[in-house]
């Protein structure tokens, strides 16, 4: 019997079979393991990595939002109150705003993350801020 090992597809096994070189048992044999190990290449990744990916997305989100609610009031002392000390008070809640794009992409990344409780976390408390923002600013 010839070395079968590097035949690459159904129509070489084929041949093989009709010239008499593998018997039919094995022809079927190998084209199952041939049809398996085709399923096998072209499946999508587990349902887990998904979820991780959502996780750790989730987490980004949470991290960020808590970063973009923290940058305005330490900016406001580092700027305001250390280094300009006799700066306005009327600049000190413009300073506030500086957390606000952060606050917009942890918002999206919450968005998208969904399915974490982080990212729900997040959504909820941007939106809530984003709400008493704009009832106190405007």
């Amino acid at each position: 019997m010839e070395d079968i090992s590097n035949v690459s597809s159904e129509e070489e096994l084929l041949q093989l079979r009709n010239e008499g070189n593998i018997s039919e048992d094995e022809y079927e044999e190998l084209r199952s393991a041939m049809r398996k190990s085709t399923k096998l290449d072209v499946e999508p990744p587990p349902a887990a990595d998904k979820a991780k990916s959502k996780r750790k997305l989730g987490k980004i989100a949470f991290y960020l939002m808590l970063v973009g609610f923290a940058l305005g009031p330490v900016c406001y002392l580092v700027f305001g109150c250390m280094i300009f000390p006799t700066s306005r008070p009327e600049h000190g809640p413009w300073l506030l705003l500086l957390g606000l794009p952060l606050e917009i992409a942890a918002f999206v990344m919450g968005v998208i993350g969904w399915p974490d409780v982080f990212a729900k976390a997040t959504v909820v408390t941007v939106s809530v801020l984003l709400v008493l923002l704009v009832l106190f600013t405007v």
